[in-house]
């Protein structure tokens, strides 16, 4: 009797334990756009877990994490311009993260991917940075120059008085 008991309580735990409830069967995605990714949740739940965007036709050798850290208590993810290629048999999963709850804890239905997004690439052309007035300061990254000498190849700089201290070494 105490193991029926136990079983029941255990099921039941299980049952109203974290849900992905978004995308659904068959749902097409365009992963240029946003989709949102949604769950159900108890308090039982961890705090956070991982998300991780399921390819089953390659047999996890295209699985991506999405998301390593997601809040429970949020109930849904925006997913946006996320690349990955177009097919109709995807999945989310939810992974545990912390070592009393780690493992899958919930799998979205099969769901399509219609189209991917497009890879992002970071320039050097510039970063911009607040300021204390608010108002923006966009600083360039320069890229290092190519030619060298003895003092930068011995870790040794001058700064301004470089050149002249370099003067005054042919003058004596």
């Amino acid at each position: 009797m105490k193991f029926m008991i136990a079983t029941v309580a255990a099921f039941a735990a299980t049952a109203a334990a974290l849900k992905i409830t978004e995308p659904k069967e068959n749902a097409q995605w365009d992963l240029s756009q946003t989709n949102t990714i949604k769950w159900d949740h108890v308090d039982s739940d961890p705090e956070t877990f991982q998300l991780v965007l399921v390819n089953h036709i390659t047999g996890g050798e295209d699985d991506v994490t999405i998301e390593d850290k997601v809040k429970t208590s949020d109930g849904e993810y925006k997913l946006t311009n996320f690349v990955a290629a177009p097919g109709a048999t995807y999945s989310i999963k939810a992974f545990g993260t912390a070592k009393t709850n780690s493992g899958q804890l919930a799998e979205s239905q099969t769901f399509n991917v219609t189209k991917s997004g497009v890879p992002t690439t970071t320039t050097s052309t510039g970063t911009v940075k607040p300021t204390s007035s608010g108002t923006p300061a966009t600083s360039t990254g320069a890229a290092p120059s190519a030619t060298s000498n003895a003092a930068t190849a011995l870790g040794v700089t001058f700064g301004v008085a470089g050149p002249l201290a370099a003067v005054f070494a042919l003058l004596l």
